[in-house]
């Protein structure tokens, strides 16, 4: 009998030392410099869609105002789009947790895309009042994605880094 508890407790003990490497990926350097270019862009965005929130409770700029810098956007918009498919492809090569932050920010960058053509196309109908509804609530719309996108880049970095840190500091543990 006691045989039987020595031998239960040695499996239970070999197989919680297992667990962990069977489940921990190692995190893909390549997906966290994919991130860090997204974030730039995402800076760029977030500016410029903050304007763009303010153009539309403005009624004296006129729709080449509101075309150059929704242009200037849709230009970064493809640039984050070209880089998603970047991380997409390093996606199947990395950790679980970074799995997620690819899948969310992936759909975060489709909601902006989906919303931003229905900004210049809304601006395309209305040249003449670019301030009228839907316009300025599709511009608000933009904002908070990009808000949103710019806090789970920023999350998701942090992470990175706050768990880099902590595999090294567990590294230098005595076994």
């Amino acid at each position: 009998m006691r045989t039987k508890h020595v031998v239960c407790g040695l499996l239970v003990s070999l197989v919680y030392a297992a667990i962990p490497s069977l489940f921990t990926a190692q995190d893909n350097s390549s997906v966290t410099v994919q991130m860090n270019s997204v974030k730039a862009i995402v800076d760029r965005l977030k500016q410029d869609a903050t304007q763009m929130e303010s153009y539309g409770r403005s009624n004296g700029l006129n729709w080449q105002t509101h075309g150059a810098t929704l242009s200037k956007m849709a230009k970064d918009v493809n640039e984050l789009q070209e880089n998603m498919r970047g991380l997409q492809a390093h996606r199947a090569n990395a950790s679980p947790w970074q799995q997620d932050a690819i899948d969310r920010v992936s759909g975060l960058t489709n909601d902006l895309a989906n919303n931003m053509n229905a900004t210049i196309d809304q601006l395309n109908k209305s040249k003449a009042r670019p301030t009228q509804p839907p316009y300025p609530e599709l511009l608000k719309t933009n904002s908070r994605i990009v808000s949103d996108l710019a806090a789970e880049i920023d999350g998701t970095i942090d992470y990175g880094q706050a768990k880099a840190s902590k595999d090294a500091l567990e590294k230098q543990l005595p076994q």
